[in-house]
């Protein structure tokens, strides 16, 4: 049940598809007790109370774009995305994004030929967590993806 990622929608179609893909592969560790109004997958960043941890998806926009040829129709264009992490400990947080990260990885070839996005790439990944024992940890991970469109 993957999201075709449509050429004419492909920023909004590739934040959909993977949050739906860590949504279906990743459990929630707080499922039986979450609020039905709330959710732990969310393509923006929290703009109200939320029960952590929380993952958002967040398109970075283009970084690099590119026609292949002075009178092609093709464009390959890099895609960024933001996966950011937010947990109750540092624990909780490491747990998520590994399995975020090894979903990721065990769906690379997939990507490439399911929903034509090319040439996955870890960016970064780096830790922000609010002082305290009681701050909110989080681990923001930035990937790209090459993608190829007919103009």
């Amino acid at each position: 049940m993957p999201t075709q990622v449509n050429q004419s929608t492909f920023l909004a179609d590739t934040v959909i598809l993977l949050r739906d893909e860590i949504l279906d592969n990743i459990t929630d560790p707080i499922s039986a007790s979450r609020n039905s109004t709330q959710k732990f997958v969310i393509t923006s960043y929290p703009r109200r109370n939320v029960t952590y941890p929380v993952v958002t998806v967040i398109d970075r926009g283009i970084s690099d774009w590119r026609q292949s040829g002075m009178q092609s129709t093709i464009s390959v264009q890099r895609l960024g995305i933001e996966i950011r992490i937010w947990a109750r400990s540092h624990r909780e947080k490491d747990e998520l994004s590994q399995q975020v990260m090894d979903r990721l990885r065990s769906r690379v070839v997939t990507f490439s030929s399911t929903e034509k996005l090319h040439g996955m790439k870890i960016d970064s990944m780096e830790n922000v967590d609010e002082p305290g024992e009681n701050g909110i940890k989080s681990k923001i991970i930035n990937i790209s993806f090459l993608e190829i469109l007919e103009n």
